[in-house]
């Protein structure tokens, strides 16, 4: 018979696939292994606030903005490596929505943000209000 050992073990063990293949030839039912869940994307709802009442930007001017802010901070390696897109020009509230293409490019563009206070000449902030895997998560108000 062969010897029976936790799925957490063999997966600390690197051997998960080889326990479960034996498992199989052996003719006993192991349960399936689960996922792990990755996001392979992260959005993040932004609010921009100037410091008094300023029109909002247009897209193509926020774009620019983040993009001077990443390469400033990061120099044009680091951000040419951090890929994002605006989903939503920023409404009225100042609220807008942005898209990275990968989780690792996160603190890169949150710094950026956070980092970023003055846009078109004019003192600004922006407040990272919520990051999520997905844009159903992220309409989900917590």
């Amino acid at each position: 018979p062969i010897p029976s050992r936790s799925m957490a073990d063999a997966e600390a063990d690197g051997e998960a696939d080889e326990t479960m293949a034996t498992a199989a030839t052996a003719g006993r039912k192991e349960p399936s292994m689960s996922r792990r869940f990755r996001p392979t994307r992260c959005y993040l709802r932004v609010q921009l606030t100037f410091a008094g009442q300023e029109e909002m930007p247009s897209s193509t001017i926020l774009e620019a903005s983040i993009q001077e802010a990443l390469q400033s901070h990061f120099g044009s390696c680091g951000a040419s490596k951090c890929q994002w897109s605006l989903l939503s020009p920023p409404a009225e509230s100042g609220v807008f929505l942005l898209k990275t293409t990968s989780p690792e490019h996160l603190p890169q563009l949150r710094a950026s943000l956070t980092l970023l206070t003055r846009l078109q000449r004019r003192r600004c902030r922006m407040d990272v209000l919520a990051v999520a895997p997905s844009l159903a998560a992220l309409a989900c108000k917590r």
